[in-house]
């Protein structure tokens, strides 16, 4: 009977607080400023350390988010020291992987030939260095896929 009647007190007392009120508007946001601004407004709040357990969350969540950037390989970025490269990118679909990774090859081989035509390339040539292309495949965390066709140790 005690514990239902301070579950009782509890409840009252925070039914019209607006320290609860603010707390349920910012606890389930992503935004660390937020965040701040709750402890802010209530430096010795009930829900302080709560608060400060998420912004911690957060922003550790934000350095492994840098931390992924940095190892998305630099040809995705456009910083490719090949002369002769074309890239492709194709979203998630619906159809598949396998059709995701068709088209983003499309996409790479139709770059890679205005590459060729950029250096004004005879036909024999472009066959000869068709032979010699190179290929990597870069999948991102949503899904989508980066195809680079190059040729490496060329001399025109």
């Amino acid at each position: 009977m005690k514990t239902l009647i301070i579950l009782l007190l509890v409840s009252a007392l925070f039914a019209k607080n607006p320290e609860k009120q603010y707390w349920d508007e910012v606890k389930n946001s992503a935004d660390i400023e937020l965040l701040k601004s709750y402890k802010e407004q209530y430096p010795h709040g009930v829900f302080e350390k709560l608060a400060d357990i998420k912004i911690k969350r957060l922003i550790k969540a934000n350095i492994n988010i840098e931390e992924d950037e940095n190892s998305i390989p630099l040809w995705i970025k456009g910083k490719v020291d090949y002369r002769l490269y074309g890239i492709g990118k194709a979203n998630k679909h619906y159809k598949g992987e396998t059709y995701q990774k068709n088209l983003a090859t499309k996409r790479a081989r139709r770059a890679l030939n205005q590459s060729y035509d950029r250096e004004r390339l005879t036909n024999k040539e472009i066959v000869e260095y068709n032979s010699l292309v190179e290929k990597k495949v870069y999948l991102d965390r949503n899904k989508r896929v980066y195809i680079l066709l190059y040729i490496d140790n060329i001399n025109f």
